[in-house]
């Protein structure tokens, strides 16, 4: 009788996987930790000296004309009318290496004694890095001012009127794109303001002999 051999019977047992070895798998996640990190303070230091480069745009105002600027009193005497015919040519000057910026919407007001009087939409713009673009804003019309509301203003008119110099303020209202490389994003800056003297171009049929200064204003903050 054939001996059978005792091996058969069992089962053959495999032999155990080799694990990884434990030192391995922390250098693992300690290469991973410390190229995360590496990439994250280079994106922060990225981000950082592309913040600290930006910088304002510049405004001015570089030629401003007044054509008329009249006081009327109504018959209550309690209001009055004002007219006026007038222009400016302001000046953007965007020195920015890398950055554009999409004006998509620009309000001017103009303003005397505190008051506004007038205001206009002008056509929404890109402009370019290192770039300058003049725009050209004219009021003409006339308004209708109450001295209850509008304390002051007869006064100062009457004052100014004799030099026939005007405190016209400019406010500029606007809401920008600023685009870095494909990247774009809102943000509605704060109110740009110019503070002008301007003269009457002519008065009483004479041309006036003071001239309009070039003038800054405030800066356009971009963020």
């Amino acid at each position: 009788m054939a001996k059978i051999h005792p091996e058969t019977t069992r089962t053959p047992q495999l032999p155990p996987l080799r694990g990884r070895p434990v030192t391995c798998g922390i250098l693992f996640q300690v290469c991973c930790f410390v190229c995360a990190a590496v990439f994250a303070l280079f994106v922060i230091l990225f981000l950082g000296i592309e913040s600290a480069s930006r910088r304002e745009i510049e405004v001015s105002v570089t030629d401003a004309s007044l054509n008329n600027f009249t006081l009327l009193p109504m018959t209550d005497n309690t209001a009055f009318w004002i007219a006026y015919d007038m222009s400016f040519n302001i000046t953007l000057q965007n020195p920015n290496t890398r950055i554009g910026i999409y004006y998509d919407l620009v309000d001017a007001y103009a303003y005397y004694a505190f008051r506004s009087f007038s205001a206009v939409s002008l056509e929404p713009f890109y402009q370019g890095h290192k770039t300058t673009k003049t725009l050209q804003v004219v009021f003409e019309g006339h308004s209708t001012m109450w001295d209850e509301y509008h304390p002051g203003f007869r006064g100062l008119y009457g004052e100014e009127t004799r030099d026939g110099v005007y405190s016209i303020m400019l406010v500029l209202s606007l809401s920008v794109r600023t685009k870095y490389c494909n990247i774009k994003y809102r943000q509605d800056p704060p109110l740009v303001n110019c503070y002008l003297r301007v003269p009457l171009r002519s008065m009483e049929g004479k041309s006036h002999d003071a001239t309009f200064e070039a003038t800054p204003c405030d800066t356009l903050v971009i963020k």
